[in-house]
């Protein structure tokens, strides 16, 4: 019987009874990108696989730090992660770059914790970072970068208050989504001539009148406490937005939020639509409030013309005039429209039980109605008597209802 054949000691993790080790196959690139998508604890433990493996997480093109936890956990504190961080961004290979950087913490209490996190930042914007991830649970960070970033694509921050320098994006020549949620916002003016895509979500609350000067946005999301109304620059280029008041606007004698007047200081007194003007070139469009939706019926006062409009969403608050003049006025300022649905008394997100579809008929149509528009969706829970009212309003546009 001749001896079995010795297993070769130099790279490759064993191979599994029966099969082959397919992954310790991969050329270095390819496993340096497999390890980019573990967190960063995880990728220091493959080096215990195989020889091959020791040193591949010293170039992983990716550091996911304070991730291990679930997104339900608390993640660990800035000082908790420091004695690990540093060692791991010590021992990394000279010259390796990383593409995704996600930092993931809960505390970030003293100076020390600060700058340890401008540190690592930094040490990912220096080996060409193109998406950072900022996420702080349980206290809002102070977060200030002045950095240049000629290669950042992609900017996520969560629980992160942004400072009024590091507003300007002009260090950030590439960045084309930007994602913020969770934070106050008290500065007077974001811009980028770069981004495409930007969003506001998760209790992001507008504490100051804010200039959005982004010209060349194709997507934008504002799911926020409008405390006071940000100001949107011209965006010829947007293609969808989505628009949502989560949040009661005081109007309270006096208070600028409210009636209109910009405080002193500010460089865009010309602007009187402080948010639909700045919509008006959208072709997907969604407008909804939670709250008394003043934001929208000051704007409806100077309302601009949707020209490219062809999809319109709206909710409830758009019926709560007995003469219903925010549809009203939205319909005859939107020439090009195709597609028209309505959240009666309910949510985007709710289980709506009913369902109505209503077409328009050429002989009965109004003068002011968009010869485009082909159909409505009206989406309720139930057929009551404000439902009616509002679809006995859409007959006088020449739709009727099929329910």
């Amino acid at each position: 019987m001749p001896p079995r054949k010795k297993g070769k000691v130099d790279g490759g993790a064993s191979p599994e009874v029966g099969g082959v080790d397919g992954i310790s196959a991969l050329p270095d690139d390819a496993l340096h990108h497999v390890l980019s998508f573990l967190p960063a604890e995880d990728a220091v433990r493959t080096c215990v696989l195989a020889r091959r493996w020791r040193d591949l997480w010293k170039s992983a093109t990716g550091l996911r730090i304070g991730c291990r936890a679930g997104k339900e956990d608390e993640p660990p504190s800035v000082d908790e992660l420091r004695h690990f961080v540093n060692h791991l961004l010590l021992l990394r290979r000279n010259g390796s770059s990383i593409h995704t950087c996600e930092l993931r913490f809960s505390r970030c209490t003293c100076r020390d914790d600060h700058l340890c996190l401008n540190l690592w930042i930094r040490h990912a914007v220096d080996r060409g970072v193109r998406v950072l991830r900022l996420e702080s649970q349980g206290q809002e960070l102070t977060f200030d970068m002045p950095l240049f970033c000629p290669h950042l694509t992609t900017l996520q921050l969560d629980g992160v208050f942004l400072s009024k320098s590091f507003c300007n994006f002009s260090n950030f020549p590439n960045l084309q989504h930007q994602e913020i949620s969770s934070t106050s916002l008290d500065y007077v003016e974001i811009s980028s001539k770069s981004l495409k895509l930007l969003s506001f979500r998760k209790s992001c609350c507008f504490e100051l009148h804010t200039l959005i000067c982004t010209p060349n946005l194709v997507s934008l999301t504002l799911d926020v406490h409008f405390c006071s109304i940000p100001v949107l620059g011209s965006i010829p280029s947007l293609k969808e937005a989505f628009v949502r008041n989560t949040s009661y606007a005081c109007q309270n004698e006096g208070c600028f939020s409210c009636d209109g007047r910009i405080p002193d200081g500010y460089s865009y007194h010309e602007n009187k639509c402080f948010l639909l003007q700045g919509l008006s070139e959208a072709e997907n469009l969604t407008l909804m409030s939670d709250y008394n939706g003043f934001v929208f019926h000051r704007d409806l006062e100077w309302c601009p013309t949707f020209s490219n409009l062809r999809v319109l969403v709206l909710d409830d608050w758009w019926f709560v005039h007995d003469d219903f003049y925010g549809l009203n006025c939205i319909l005859k300022h939107s020439p090009a429209l195709e597609k028209l649905t309505l959240y009666l008394f309910t949510s985007e997100r709710a289980n709506n039980k009913v369902e109505i579809i209503g077409r328009y008929h050429p002989m009965e149509m109004s003068a002011t109605t968009s010869k485009h528009l082909k159909a409505i969706e009206v989406k309720c829970r139930v057929v009551d008597k404000k439902v009616h009212k509002v679809l006995k309003f859409l007959g006088t546009f020449g739709i009727r209802s099929c329910l």
